[in-house]
């Protein structure tokens, strides 16, 4: 299967946890680099402190990017406000913050789609209930999908609102689930999964495509050449500059 000619039109970029290649992953200048470099979605981590306010981060505990060992559920956002979530990355980065979600959506409003991760931890109370509640609270339904590992999540989300598109993120295919068959919008699979057995059963079934994390710039064509509809990667630009050569 080789879908050389359009369809490399209609592949869009996702800068995972931002352009977390060039900046630390989860914060603002990682989204404003991403915006820069000309994603068209943002990949973000949503979980819930103790008090449940929804804040972005991809660990259960805040050590890797802080330097805090706590759990994410035992901490409250007056706690976690004034952290340094960027000064791991590199000094430059230093007092950057780990946002809320809300602040987020108001910083990229207009300017580019979020892909919303609901990350569960075992202690999450009403993720997918706090979070469809911003989005729709600030008019932001049209402009994000929501995703998760837990189908349980994504099916809450589409009870809630059956209008926000949603996708089941996978490593391997469930036993128990006809992802191909379900309602969702969106597989995101690993891209060792994805290859033409896999896309034909897709495109068969009308579902969209996303491939993660894809950063080698060899399997980025490989992953365009199968036809899917989102690549996600820490490298946008890498993966902006090879759609426009073969565009050319």
């Amino acid at each position: 299967m080789n879908f050389s000619f359009n369809q490399k039109d209609f592949v869009s970029i996702t800068a995972h946890r931002g352009a977390s290649g060039y900046a630390p992953e989860n914060t603002m200048s990682a989204f404003t680099t991403a915006i820069i470099m000309g994603s068209n979605y943002i990949e973000l981590d949503a979980q819930e402190t103790s008090d449940g306010e929804i804040i972005i981060l991809h660990d259960n505990t805040l050590e890797r990017t802080t330097g805090i060992n706590k759990n994410i559920w035992e901490v409250s956002y007056s706690e976690i406000k004034n952290l340094d979530a960027g000064y791991w990355f590199n000094e430059k980065f230093k007092n950057e913050p780990i946002p809320k979600l809300s602040d987020v959506i108001n910083n990229v409003n207009g300017k580019i789609k979020l892909n919303i991760e609901l990350k569960t931890n075992g202690h999450e109370k009403k993720l997918a209930e706090k979070v469809v509640k911003i989005v729709e609270t600030m008019k932001f339904t049209s402009d994000c999908i929501l995703t998760s590992f837990d189908f349980s999540q994504i099916r809450r989300v589409k009870e809630l609102n059956p209008n926000i598109k949603v996708g089941y993120i996978l490593k391997s295919l469930p036993e128990n689930i006809d992802v191909f068959k379900s309602d969702i919008e969106i597989l995101s699979v690993h891209y060792n999964l994805v290859n033409n057995e896999f896309m034909e059963k897709a495109i068969k079934n009308n579902k969209e495509v996303h491939v993660w994390t894809v950063n080698d710039e060899d399997e980025m064509k490989r992953i365009i050449d199968l036809g899917v509809n989102n690549i996600i990667t820490n490298y946008p630009d890498k993966l902006k500059e090879i759609l426009g050569q073969i565009k050319n």
